[in-house]
């Protein structure tokens, strides 16, 4: 399966932007997101709107933000606040080459090219939210949808330096050996014994104490939280990867 290029992911990006505002404009702010108890669509709408302010700051300013526009000036509409931080997170992204240097939390990658694949997998994660909302089948490009899943396991799972929900950026874990495929696909989770951060390696899996496989979309789904197990085909109890991947990317309703 080919892994989506940069030109790729700067028009997922730009895609998503237009769909979500699509989708959120005839919706009942109050609508509950199923996927992300205690938000609704229009808490949803906030905080992709604060996620575009935070990291257009940190692109423009080559600085961690400590600081910024989380929520919509008072009497400003909140889908119209959302636009505008996201068209500007956008023409921010697209200003410079992927390769340009940047600021990032990821130590492997500090370049626009990170901000680029890290944006499009966020706003198509929080489209199919606002599909799921309103009783809509989510879609997502298998390529971009094999390519969430190798993000969600290397840049969140494995990555200690991620922005992690909680104070602490330990996994506790019992050594659990866990494989994931989808077509084209295939990697290795170790988990640590305790505290640790699990080891990622893009090759299958000699022994393992879980699998699951299934369609790329379908497997990117499930490790975020939106899709079932019963789309997947599944080996052994893989209950802990999931549980742990939830851990380092839920984060609580306000």
């Amino acid at each position: 399966m080919t892994t989506p290029d940069q030109p790729f992911l700067l028009d997922t990006l730009r895609a998503e932007i237009h769909g979500i505002g699509v989708l959120a404009a005839p919706a009942d702010p109050d609508l509950p997101v199923p996927a992300c108890p205690g938000w609704t669509v229009g808490r949803l709408i906030r905080h992709l709107g604060g996620v575009a302010h935070r990291v257009t700051d940190w692109v423009d300013t080559q600085t961690l933000p400590l600081d910024w526009e989380r929520e919509p000036p008072d009497g400003q509409d909140a889908l119209e606040w959302f636009r505008a931080a996201a068209d500007g997170l956008f023409r921010s992204l697209a200003s410079r080459p992927p390769s340009f240097p940047c600021q990032t939390w990821f130590p492997a990658d500090r370049t626009f090219g990170f901000w680029r694949r890290r944006m499009a997998h966020e706003f198509t994660v929080h489209r199919v939210d606002l599909e799921q909302a309103l009783g809509f089948p989510p879609v997502i490009d298998p390529a971009l949808a094999a390519d969430g899943v190798d993000e969600v396991l290397t840049l969140w799972l494995a990555e200690p330096n991620r922005p992690a929900p909680e104070p602490t950026i330990t996994v506790p874990g019992r050594g659990e050996v866990f494989e994931v495929h989808c077509p084209g696909r295939v990697w290795t989770v170790t988990m640590p014994s305790g505290d640790g951060n699990p080891v990622i390696r893009p090759e299958a899996a000699a022994a393992a104490d879980g699998r699951v496989s299934g369609e790329a979309t379908d497997v990117d789904l499930w490790l975020w939280g939106r899709g079932s197990l019963d789309a997947l085909t599944v080996s052994g109890d893989v209950s802990a990867l999931r549980r742990t991947v939830e851990s380092c990317t839920r984060y609580p309703a306000d």
